[in-house]
């Protein structure tokens, strides 16, 4: 949050009235008297150019409280690190959110189900994803639906977010976990432009996220939510069914694929699986993942359908269309809640649906107006 004291101290040794502080910052008087009034913050842009205009560093104008600071969970395309604009991005977007818990009408009072002391064993990430699958009725080795996936997140009350991020994103591409300590509240944001075939993995993925409440971060919770995910939607006893029937296949990779479409993830969640039971047994890998079949992959990647194209039958999708099937789909409160802030705050904001959304500002005027006329 602003230390609004220094700032105002500020203000005040400098002279600078809200209209010339906002001048300085290229922002409305509006936005200066909300951030001076502890209801919103600036986006790290803007956060520079108020240091800049009251002479002072930035670090000096944010009172930190480790606990009550969001915590997020992502990785970018091909599985590397956030660079720092990426986590710059994902944090303004984590206080945006955090605006809207007020807003939010929660569906259970109950607290979420969490996992006791997390780990990075494989056993304890086995153990974790059977009982999820014994607790909620699904067969030890039975496909999990998205349908499912999704009632194990709204089960455990996390708060859906589908964004249209693009697909030449660099940054957070497929998903984005949060979790809002002051609140208890875990916002998974996903990418309705990531490729369906991988799109149950980031549901689980972040389901991982959500079962620790992020006690386990960085590379750790990365891992832990990979391997979690893993094991939910491929668990390691048909992984060894697989391993017979991919080696003993006269074309694996076909057999690979079979079993990709059985079980909705991809190809390669398939053959991390089966590799992995074949280094525990002592036994030689399947061979499938050379350079070649990696540059094959690579280059296929562009023929497979959108989580979008498979919503709706094409990407040329409507505003209208993406607010009304994103909340019968995904049971989503979150339109719904940048609706009620609008009107609490006397009419259309695009600038803070870009933050809360973090999404272009085109779409968010577009997303702004229709929220603004269904709410009239």
């Amino acid at each position: 949050m602003l230390n609004l004291e220094k700032i105002k101290s500020a203000m005040q040794h400098l002279g600078l009235t809200q209209m010339a502080l906002a001048k300085d910052c290229s922002v409305s008087k509006e936005a200066v008297s909300n951030w001076l009034a502890g209801e919103s913050i600036p986006r790290p842009n803007k956060l520079k150019a108020l240091a800049a205009a009251l002479q002072l560093e930035i670090e000096n104008l944010i009172v930190t409280d480790s606990a009550s600071e969001p915590v997020v969970a992502y990785r970018m395309r091909r599985n590397r690190m956030p660079t720092g604009a990426a986590l710059e991005a994902a944090q303004d977007q984590a206080h945006h959110l955090k605006q809207l818990v007020p807003f939010i009408r929660r569906e259970t009072v109950f607290a979420p189900p969490v996992l006791e002391s997390p780990r990075l064993d494989d056993e304890y990430i086995r153990e974790a994803a059977r009982q999820v699958r014994a607790k909620n009725g699904i067969g030890l080795t039975a496909p999990v639906s998205r349908n499912e996936l999704l009632n194990l997140l709204h089960d455990f009350g996390a708060l859906l977010v589908p964004v249209f991020w693009g697909k030449e994103r660099d940054g957070h591409e497929n998903a984005l976990s949060v979790y809002l300590p002051d609140s208890k509240t875990s916002w998974v944001v996903f990418n309705l432009n990531a490729k369906n075939d991988d799109f149950n993995y980031w549901l689980a993925h972040e389901l991982g996220h959500c079962y620790t409440l992020h006690t386990l971060q960085g590379d750790d919770g990365e891992e832990f939510a990979e391997r979690f995910a893993q094991e939910l939607l491929f668990p390691i006893e048909a992984a060894a069914e697989a391993m017979t029937l991919i080696n003993s296949a006269p074309v694996k990779r076909d057999q690979a694929n079979w079993f990709a479409g059985k079980y909705e993830v991809s190809v390669i969640t398939v053959l991390k699986q089966v590799d992995r039971v074949a280094e525990q047994a002592g036994l030689p890998p399947t061979g499938i993942q050379t350079k070649s079949f990696w540059a094959s992959w690579n280059t296929t990647r562009h023929l497979v359908p959108s989580v979008a194209h498979e919503l709706f039958g094409h990407e040329n999708i409507t505003v209208s269309d993406y607010v009304t099937t994103c909340e019968q789909k995904f049971r989503t409160p979150v339109f719904e809640a940048i609706a009620s802030w609008q009107q609490q705050e006397g009419g259309r904001s695009p600038a803070f649906i870009v933050g809360a959304l973090n999404i272009d500002l085109g779409l968010a005027f577009e997303l702004s107006h229709q929220l603004s006329a269904a709410a009239d």
